[in-house]
């Protein structure tokens, strides 16, 4: 670990969603493979506490942190690609921001002194980010990050931002050029075959205004930058044409860490910071991952149905589809995913005969996480036709509850079995209620999150074989849960509980049916998808596509290097 941690500090220019998370976490994976430890923190200048009360058709998905934090989903990125465990305090937002102050103030901590932006928001915004060069890189080791990583979102000349540039321009002062980087990321717009960089040059002024300089430029193009459009961004950003580099669109997201690698960047960054090269980096499965997806599209594909709500965009399951595809590279499968928005299709003539429809075309149908009544029907539809055409089946949270009033309605002859969540639009037998410690009166953050431990008792049960181990640690979203006065009844007719919450031995976590009843039909309360990282794909999404593969269950080996041909 060095003396003192670097801050490199990453934004944007021109336009949001251009690439930051994705780029800065390869940036991230780069320098670990330089031998450096690193670790993130995501600033979004908007005034909400945290990402879990906002519309996923506009922010796109809530991940979970181990620690119960609901954060932008660029954290799930940098977790995926390092394989590293971020918390609530690696993101950091105005709403967040704003809140300590205020409290601060009403405690009396700033001695009847006026608050203002400068010097207190801004004091506030360096001690958050110093603070984080001291939490360990994972809860069960003492490592502290060497490099500090720091994603400001939205664009340069936002006006929301403008402390946090601050904030930045008053560390390179404090802290000394050496430590301190700036790497600023544009877009380069191509029109009538041309390349154009007005734009990135604007950028590059409304970053002066802030009284910064980059130390580094990435541009984001259709195609390769061209050398003259690389001088004259070199010209108008006061920087050698060394420190600008390409990357250009690709197929996937696996390709950026070699691109940026052969330009050498992470080099370049150590250079600025004057730090040694600790060791020469391996980045082998990047460059052979390529040719691997190849061979990988002439195999025959496998189709699985995703029956969500939130399918306008499709960022809302990023974590899951991220999980899914993961799962399919490991076990060699070519996997294909349909998106069903079930919103859509209750709005149709006839929903539930298009549905099965739909669900002809698909080897296993996996029912996401949500909230509402809007689609819940045919979420239960979609359980119903899984379980009846012994087509292999996932339900994940509101899937599983899902899962359990379908069972409900259709095996036990409720009709009205329903979940406590759509009291005002559903009245019914509640097979699902509110969880008695959340509070009703609250919303935001007002679930029961993050990491809890599952135990799994039965070693015949699909969930230990999936596992391997009687004890299951997952992330959880949640208010409602199976209700703890059905669960005897539905265990007597058929249904298995074969995973427990381990704290009480009371609270349903995972569900099944027996083997010879259905080849894989697996429920659970927990979010698997947010555990899931680059070459280490979470076991129950191998499982899961290995049974749409096989049309049921078998354990499988994966191979995460990719080096056997297919």
């Amino acid at each position: 670990m060095l003396n003192k941690c670097k801050y490199l500090f990453i934004c944007g220019a021109i336009a949001s969603g251009i690439g930051k998370g994705t780029i800065n976490s390869s940036i991230g994976m780069l320098l670990k493979q330089y031998g450096y430890k690193v670790s993130f923190l995501k600033i979004d200048p908007y005034l909400n506490i945290d990402a879990g009360t906002m519309n996923p058709y506009e922010h796109g998905e809530v991940f979970v942190t181990g620690d119960g934090g609901e954060v932008d989903l660029d954290i799930g990125n940098y977790e995926r690609f390092l394989d590293i465990e971020l918390s609530f305090y690696h993101s950091l937002t105005s709403g967040k921001l704003y809140q300590k102050i205020l409290q601060k103030e009403r405690e009396g901590h700033y001695l009847g002194k006026t608050v203002q932006v400068i010097p207190h928001v801004v004091d506030e915004i360096k001690n958050w980010i110093r603070h984080l060069t001291t939490v360990p890189l994972k809860h069960d080791t003492e490592d502290r990050p060497d490099i500090l990583l720091v994603e400001v979102g939205g664009t340069v000349g936002d006006l929301e931002s403008t402390c946090y540039y601050e904030a930045v321009r008053q560390m390179i002062n404090e802290e000394g050029k050496d430590n301190v980087g700036l790497i600023m990321l544009t877009y380069i717009l191509t029109l009538n075959n041309e390349q154009k960089t007005k734009p990135a040059q604007n950028g590059i002024k409304d970053l002066r205004y802030t009284g910064l300089i980059a130390d580094f430029i990435i541009c984001r193009s259709e195609t390769e930058l061209q050398i003259s459009q690389r001088d004259k961004l070199a010209m108008f950003g006061n920087i050698s044409k060394d420190s600008i580099f390409s990357v250009p669109n690709s197929q996937h997201i696996y390709d950026v860490p070699e691109v940026l690698q052969r330009q050498k960047l992470a080099e370049h960054i150590l250079e600025k910071f004057k730090l040694p090269i600790q060791k020469i980096p391996n980045i082998e499965k990047y460059t052979k991952f390529g040719q691997y997806l190849k061979q990988l599209e002439q195999q025959k594909p496998i189709t699985i149905g995703i029956m969500g709500k939130y399918m306008k965009n499709l960022d809302a399951y990023m974590s899951l589809i991220k999980a899914l595809k993961e799962a399919s590279y490991a076990i060699k499968v070519n996997l294909q995913l349909k998106y069903i928005d079930l919103v859509e299709f209750q709005n149709s003539q006839n929903p539930e005969e298009q549905l099965e429809k739909e669900c002809d075309q698909f080897d296993a149908i996996l029912v996401p996480g949500g909230f509402g009544y809007n689609g819940f029907n045919l979420k239960i539809k979609c359980c119903q036709y899984a379980r009846e055409k012994k087509k292999p089946f996932l339900g994940i949270c509101y899937g599983f509850q899902a899962a359990v009033i379908e069972y409900a309605q259709n095996i036990l002859g409720i009709k009205d079995a329903t979940s406590e969540e759509l009291k005002e639009e559903q009245i019914g037998t509640n097979f699902v209620v509110f969880m008695p410690e959340i509070n009703p009166k609250l919303f935001g953050g007002n679930m029961r999150l993050g990491n809890h431990e599952t135990f799994i008792e039965n070693k015949d049960s699909i969930a230990y074989q999936i596992y391997d181990s009687e004890i299951v640690q997952e992330r959880h979203r949640h208010r409602y849960e199976v209700n703890p006065e059905k669960i005897q009844i539905l265990n007597e007719n058929g249904l298995i509980f074969s995973g427990k919450d381990k704290q009480t031995g009371q609270r349903m976590e995972i569900l099944e049916l027996p083997k010879n009843q259905h080849p894989f039909y697996v429920g659970v309360q927990y979010h698997p998808e947010f555990t899931s990282k680059n070459f280490k794909p979470n076991p129950l999404f191998v499982s899961f596509v290995s049974a749409a593969a096989n049309g049921e269950y078998k354990k499988q080996k994966i191979d995460i290097n990719y080096n056997n041909q297919i």
